[in-house]
């Protein structure tokens, strides 16, 4: 119940970029606007965190490729 209502969690976007996110992840999906690109992952990693969530091997390549990127 807390990770379904954690406003870290919780993100408002459009129902067709909901519908083409889906439940994929860093490693197949990323927003079309890339200056959100960073932001949107660290708060993936800060969830995945705070509850103690696993990765896989190409979501965390993913996360670090877009994330040394970042400024």
């Amino acid at each position: 119940i807390a990770f379904a209502n954690d406003p870290l969690n919780l993100l408002a976007v459009s129902g067709v970029l909901n519908h083409r996110k889906g439940d994929s992840d860093t490693a197949t999906w990323l927003p079309p606007n890339k200056g959100y690109r960073c932001q949107f992952v660290a708060r993936q990693v800060a969830v995945k965190h705070r509850y103690d969530l696993w990765t896989t091997q190409p979501e965390q390549d993913a996360m670090v490729r877009v994330l040394s990127a970042c400024p």
